[in-house]
């Protein structure tokens, strides 16, 4: 007689935990702990790109979402909420002052409803700057300010980019759709 053992498992992308023994994703179990680095090449980085809004078509940017490791395995907020370090890039910003009375960039991070929104710091092109960010779905602004040390944007908008958690975001609800929908859109 086969006597079965229910073991609870725990799966975090390719990474599958039971408790004795873990599967890195697909290959032959280990039988110790995983490393921080076998960790984090199985969560993989999250590159978002910032796609300009118009009003400077030439310029761009990246984000680069790391897991922030610990040795526990990746770290959360006391609430749940994953914890990146975030490394963002951005190229051929002209002068602020050139779309008026600014002075500096500032990279902002978001929800996607704008209800929770972060400064991140001033920016320059070529000069990366980085930042913890732990919202679950995030949504990124670069914008022209008159000040570095704002707590809400209030200037002009030119880079823009979301979180792959972000892009799924179900807008079926909001007012623009329901109004296209109404126009036979």
């Amino acid at each position: 007689m086969l006597n079965r053992i229910h073991v609870p498992l725990a799966s975090l992308g390719g990474l599958v935990l039971v408790p004795g023994m873990v599967f890195l994703g697909g290959h032959r179990p280990h039988a110790a702990t995983p490393t921080v680095a076998e960790c984090r090449a199985n969560l993989g980085i999250e590159i978002v790109p910032l796609q300009p809004t118009g009003s400077v078509a030439t310029a761009s940017g990246t984000i680069e979402l790391k897991p922030l490791m610990s040795p526990f395995g990746v770290s959360v907020t006391t609430d749940g909420r994953y914890i990146y370090d975030a490394s963002i890039t951005v190229k051929n910003l002209p002068d602020p002052s050139s779309l008026g009375a600014f002075k500096v960039w500032v990279v902002w991070v978001a929800t996607p409803s704008l209800d929770k929104i972060r400064n991140l710091g001033p920016i320059k092109n070529g000069e990366p700057i980085t930042a913890r960010v732990d919202f679950t779905k995030m949504m990124y602004m670069v914008s022209a300010e008159q000040s570095a040390t704002l707590d809400r944007f209030k200037g002009q908008l030119v880079l823009v980019g979301r979180s792959s958690s972000a892009r799924v975001q179900n807008l079926a609800g909001c007012d623009i759709y329901d109004e296209q929908s109404r126009m036979g859109g």
